[in-house]
């Protein structure tokens, strides 16, 4: 039977089948069939086609549309695409997968659709949270982008502080290393204008020297040890990240991905929406803490798995901060900023050599967040540190985010195996002004 379907549909229809290598051409019945197209295989030999049949989820072949047509049983589910132009399924090599945050937090701007909204509107968020939520209890407000506000300025202490004079207040920015707390979240944690900005992080002021309510990077730590958060039974947690996963996963799917590389996430509640049916797209799982330690002490390495779930490498080891909240590490300083400040290096080198050495070891592979030229510096350092002390083949450590390199830097990790792991999506959501001294340390070599 010909079931018509629409472009949208056909996303859903297809998900991570058309993630498959290109096969010959098969007598066995299909699965589906789509005719009509303009594909582009990614297959040099063959890098355009009119149509292909799918089965058991891989493609079993691709060519004109009367070939394709002859695999048509009772069964097979068609789709004339109309000339649309069909490429493989995209995979997304970094991603924190928030669904249940999505589902089930105070959301102050939608990180998948552009979408202005201004500083009153996230107030007025957070007041209706705060009016059902006990004193001292926190509230907390996510994905704030300050390149998608009305009013073109960062949230601060001033406007947190109309949210509740009672309840500790906190947004965090979508980017994932700044936050911004009120006047009550800060005399909680104990942190005046006299507090020295701590290693790996900073308090921020204003021209005054008063705070004003922004934190960065290893600076937040204060603040996990003050307050009241909501507290969940196992197995509500266990729901919660079942139901976050599924949605996050029509989500996926919706937008024409078909593998994820998972930043960590409940790994138990991913197997059971495995289970139900309702994981469609593939996930490389990048493991961190007691799940990384498990792999280590069992000798699980990179590459356990299935098609479905597989082991990938480590979970974002921290070793800076953001670009797009202009705290990743340079060797040249921000303009425009009093005292010079050159970005926030999260752990020191000896540190990050013990960590990699661990990891390499164990023969999973390394992933490092480095925006900055020092931390990516720094984590060539201590990969090539281990590879020296333990040699392996295909070791591929990977670098996420990989922002301001130079000549030097990449000469230094093309003779190693490294594999740096492009995240344009944190690149192209905030304009970002870097001292020209960066440029030109970035062009020479």
């Amino acid at each position: 039977m010909n079931r018509r379907h629409s472009r949208r549909a056909f996303l859903g229809l297809t998900g991570a089948g058309i993630a498959g290598a290109v096969a010959g051409a098969t007598t066995e019945d299909a699965d589906l069939v789509v005719f009509n197209a303009k594909v582009h295989t990614v297959d040099t030999q063959a890098p355009r086609a009119e149509a292909f049949a799918v089965k058991d989820g891989r493609f079993t072949a691709v060519g004109t549309s009367a070939d394709m047509k002859a695999l048509i049983a009772k069964g097979t589910r068609t789709f004339d695409a109309k000339q649309m132009t069909i490429v493989p399924g995209f995979i997304d090599c970094h991603n924190h997968a928030p669904g249940n945050t999505l589902l089930y937090e105070v959301v102050v701007g939608n990180p998948y659709v552009v979408e202005f909204v201004t500083i009153s509107s996230i107030v007025e968020k957070l007041r209706a949270k705060a009016r059902e939520t006990p004193p001292g209890t926190w509230v907390e407000g996510f994905f704030f982008d300050d390149t998608k506000v009305k009013d073109n300025r960062q949230l601060n202490v001033h406007d947190l502080d109309q949210v509740s004079k009672d309840h500790p207040v906190v947004v965090e920015h979508r980017g994932g290393h700044t936050s911004f707390y009120n006047s009550k979240a800060l005399e909680m944690a104990d942190i005046n204008r006299n507090t020295p900005n701590p290693p790996g992080g900073t308090i921020d002021r204003d021209a005054n020297g008063d705070l004003n309510g922004r934190v960065t990077d290893r600076a937040r730590g204060a603040f996990n040890r003050v307050g009241k958060r909501p507290s969940f039974t196992e197995e509500q947690r266990l729901q919660r990240d079942r139901d976050g996963l599924a949605y996050i996963s029509k989500q996926f799917v919706r937008y024409g991905l078909t593998s994820v590389h998972h930043e960590g996430g409940n790994l138990a509640a991913l197997q059971e929406v495995r289970a139900r049916g309702e994981l469609l797209h593939r996930v490389s799982y990048e493991a961190s803490g007691k799940v990384l330690d498990s792999m280590i002490a069992g000798g699980i390495m990179t590459g356990f798995g299935d098609e479905w779930i597989r082991l990938g490498a480590t979970s974002e080891h921290t070793v800076d901060g953001s670009f797009s909240e202009r705290t990743m590490a340079l060797s040249t300083p921000y303009p425009g900023v009093t005292p010079p400040y050159k970005g926030n290096v999260t752990e020191t080198q000896d540190e990050l050599n013990a960590w990699i050495e661990r990891v390499h070891r164990a023969g999973i592979q390394v992933n490092c967040h480095a925006n900055g030229d020092v931390s990516i510096d720094m984590v060539l350092t201590a990969v090539e540190r281990a590879q020296r002390l333990f040699p392996r083949t295909g070791a591929r450590p990977k670098i996420t985010h990989c922002t301001l390199i130079n000549d030097g830097l990449v000469r230094a990790w093309c003779g190693a195996s490294r594999r740096p792991a492009w995240c344009p999506p944190c690149s192209r959501r905030m304009p970002i002004t870097i001292p020209t001294s960066s440029v030109s340390m970035a062009k020479s070599s």
